[in-house]
């Protein structure tokens, strides 16, 4: 955990760092104001343990960061998919809708034929998107569920995972076409606008790709062990 963290330091402090943990508070529900509570008191608050929150910012805030999972209890499971959960609702209900629109406006002035091909392109990959989080929906997060529950499954969490397709990669092809390829006739300021959004669900994805891959799954795995016992 980076030093520049701590549970004794001020909410709006861990704000002040940067802007990019606002996600983190949002997809855990925390009401504003804050007033001067600290991470400490806030997370008593809502029942939340300090070490998760702080590692989730932390997580917001470094592109490298390892999360030390040893931290953290088994209770914090149901916490963290809560917080899995509402990233989804965040990419669908909002991230992908706002692309499409975004799509739509740059393509208006683009001619038939790139029109065609782009939005062909999205439409692949935004169903791509919403099937990878559909598998977590149905399959992985129930069977999570369960684990919490005290029930054995059959296929433990790194095997689901190892099936789980990466979808960070086809973003960067998307702001490509965006960048490189499309007239000077389609508008310079949506471009930017649009561009914005796909940066915005490349480094969310891959933030959550990290904290299913080595917060959730060690978590879980480590759970399974001691119901085997």
């Amino acid at each position: 955990m980076s030093a520049l963290l701590s549970k004794d330091m001020k909410i709006v402090e861990l704000i002040d760092l940067s802007c990019d943990v606002l996600p983190v508070f949002l997809r855990l529900d925390m009401q504003l104001p804050f007033g001067d509570r600290s991470v400490e008191e806030l997370c008593g608050q809502y029942g939340l343990s300090s070490d998760m929150f702080l590692m989730l910012c932390q997580i917001y805030l470094s592109a490298d960061v390892e999360p030390d999972v040893t931290l953290l209890k088994g209770d914090d499971l149901r916490h963290l998919l809560r917080y899995l959960h509402a990233s989804h609702r965040y990419y669908t209900d909002v991230l992908l809708h706002s692309i499409e629109s975004g799509v739509e406006r740059v393509l208006k002035a683009c001619d038939r034929k790139q029109s065609l091909i782009v939005r062909k392109f999205y439409d692949d990959y935004a169903d791509e998107v919403r099937a990878h989080l559909e598998y977590e929906e149905q399959v992985i997060f129930p069977y999570v569920e369960r684990v919490i529950a005290g029930l054995q499954g059959e296929v433990s969490i790194e095997q689901s995972m190892a099936n789980h397709s990466d979808i960070c990669d086809k973003v960067d092809d998307m702001k490509s076409i965006i960048i490189k390829y499309l007239p000077e006739s389609c508008p310079t300021a949506e471009r930017y606008e649009l561009l914005c959004d796909l940066f915005r669900l490349r480094d969310d994805l891959a933030k959550h790709t990290l904290i299913e891959v080595a917060v959730l799954t060690p978590l879980v795995a480590k759970l399974e062990k001691e119901l085997a016992l």
